[in-house]
């Protein structure tokens, strides 16, 4: 993987690629959110804006990360990466509203607060990108995509299926962001992943705004959120 820098008046920043595409995904996260919070005239729904927000806010502070490494080594990437498990955290308690059944939806509460302690822990301890791998495959197609596909074949909400494509979209660039290829030579496989990551957070976007967000969401939904709000 090639390893460009900048230097500016003795500053030295690395991977100039890497801090473009994580500021590109970070700006979109952010329209995402502030499009959502303007949907919701009611303020219901909060969990989901603020899982583009924080996620957002992950690739900002990604940025940094990557080109101040010389300065300030693992400890912003380590705050990226918690920054991102709060963000599917979020999207996780938005999730639960779709639980009919009350008894399991408490044991899942419990046990999406339980996984994110677990993963900050190890975030500090391992210190290592796998984690945030292992916790996308356990949150993301473990327990969110299950959900979504369940509710789309009881209840034929298509636009849950835009969750599900993106989800299984984000497979692809955990699989080759690590390879050799370049491109212009500025940009390596991994800043090319986050562009193609903008891609599979706007699926996302779509799903949550039509399926939660809309007109045509039920009243019950509305209902059974503010239900997990309270808690």
């Amino acid at each position: 993987m090639i390893q460009s820098e900048i230097n500016l008046w003795g500053l030295v920043i690395l991977e100039p690629g890497t801090i473009i595409s994580d500021i590109l995904m970070g700006i979109a996260c952010l329209f995402f959110f502030f499009r959502l919070l303007a949907l919701d005239e009611i303020k219901k729904n909060k969990f989901f804006p603020r899982f583009f927000l924080f996620l957002g806010f992950s690739s900002f502070v990604s940025a940094l990360a990557h080109g101040l490494f010389n300065y300030f080594g693992i400890y912003l990437h380590s705050l990226s990466w918690i920054l991102s498990g709060l963000a599917i955290y979020f999207l996780q308690l938005g999730t639960a509203i779709l639980f009919e059944n009350e008894h399991f939806k408490q044991r899942f509460l419990v046990f999406i607060k339980m996984q994110f302690m677990i993963y900050t822990v190890l975030i500090f301890v391992v210190s290592d990108f796998i984690v945030l791998k292992l916790n996308f495959v356990i949150s993301m197609i473990g327990m969110i995509t299950p959900v979504y596909f369940v509710d789309y074949v009881k209840k034929g909400y298509r636009n849950n299926l835009y969750i599900v494509t993106g989800v299984f979209l984000a497979i692809l660039p955990s699989l080759y962001h690590r390879s050799e290829f370049n491109f212009g030579y500025i940009f390596n496989m991994n800043d090319l992943s986050h562009f193609f990551l903008i891609l599979c957070i706007y699926f996302v976007f779509l799903g949550v705004k039509d399926r939660f967000f809309e007109p045509l969401a039920s009243e019950a939904d509305e209902d059974e959120e503010e239900t997990v709000f309270e808690r």
